[in-house]
């Protein structure tokens, strides 16, 4: 009996151990490659932070980001973060602590098309103040530990 319900649990698929595949390698996005990513993320968007993937080396994703109103604070340990806005515009906030979920003695700055912005890794930051849709092209960056 024990024998056939070890065997029974075996074939049970188990999701928490199974891990997602790596996004692909993808060394080119065309403008029209990037605006149809821009059309994808504004179609799928419901709240909060909506990803595609513009490039990819194994470490490096280049990810588009769409977004319409404010979410939540991010720190990224182990990972500088390169933002460029190409559409729309807000307010960054950068810097400071994070505390209950909200960032405390962080520098406001308003950002628009164009802009760039390098956060060091560990650094608090938030999007806020979004002026009808915030898009951006990020690019993040495993700290070197040497």
């Amino acid at each position: 009996m024990r024998l056939a319900l070890l065997a029974a649990l075996a074939l049970v698929p188990l999701p928490a151990l199974a891990q997602a595949a790596p996004p692909p390698v993808r060394l080119f996005s065309s403008a029209a490659d990037v605006q149809a990513l821009i059309a994808q993320a504004r179609a799928e968007h419901k709240d909060g932070n909506t990803v595609k993937i513009i490039g990819n080396l194994p470490g490096y994703p280049v990810q588009l980001e769409f977004r319409t109103g404010t979410t939540p604070p991010s720190v990224h340990p182990v990972q500088n973060e390169l933002i460029e806005v190409i559409g729309g515009g807000c307010t960054l906030i950068t810097g400071g602590i994070l505390s209950g979920g909200k960032i405390e003695g962080g520098s406001p700055r308003k950002v628009g098309k164009g802009d760039y912005v390098l956060v060091p890794a560990n650094t608090p930051h938030q999007y806020t103040e979004i002026q009808g849709e915030l898009i951006t092209m990020a690019v993040h960056m495993p700290v070197n530990k040497n």
